[in-house]
């Protein structure tokens, strides 16, 4: 997810198309994490607040979100609550992440947290403890942790 990000708005360049190569990609493997119906409500949450948020501004970012949600309405079954917790924390959350990284420009320690975007992880931890089935947590904890070793990788790069 992260790579097509970079191709597109941080000055990644690898070859022609490889924007929307990356945004396939990530369409593929996001609609592969959908091997539970709980992921596959949270992912659906999570694409949901994407949209939401304005976060899906180019092209490969819709391919990747629309092949999410498509491959959910043919494998999962909606399930409204677990859908609307989880979509609540990651509006509220990502939100915050936006206005103080996009807005503010914040640089602290608290902001640097916010930035590695624990509202990944961390609710899907209390839901695992609460309810069990931890594919959930570890699926969103290698997300995150993916997601954040890459965006490293890429500001020492000087791409971010």
């Amino acid at each position: 997810m992260k790579v097509a990000d970079l191709l597109n708005e941080h000055g990644l360049k690898w070859f022609k198309g490889s924007q929307i190569l990356f945004g396939i990609l990530w369409g593929i493997f996001g609609s592969a994490m959908l091997i539970n119906n709980n992921i596959a409500n949270i992912i659906l949450a999570m694409n949901i607040a994407f949209i939401i948020r304005n976060r899906l501004d180019f092209t490969n970012h819709q391919i990747a979100s629309t092949m999410i949600i498509i491959a959910f309405l043919f494998t999962s079954t909606f399930n409204p609550v677990l859908f609307s917790v989880f979509y609540l924390i990651f509006i509220v959350f990502g939100s915050l992440k936006d206005y103080v990284g996009d807005i503010l420009k914040k640089k602290s320690i608290a902001a640097t947290l916010n930035e590695s975007m624990l509202y990944y992880p961390i609710p899907t931890l209390i839901y695992c403890v609460i309810y069990g089935n931890w594919i959930i947590f570890w699926a969103f904890l290698l997300y995150t942790v993916s997601y954040d070793i890459t965006k490293y990788i890429a500001k020492n790069k000087g791409f971010v």
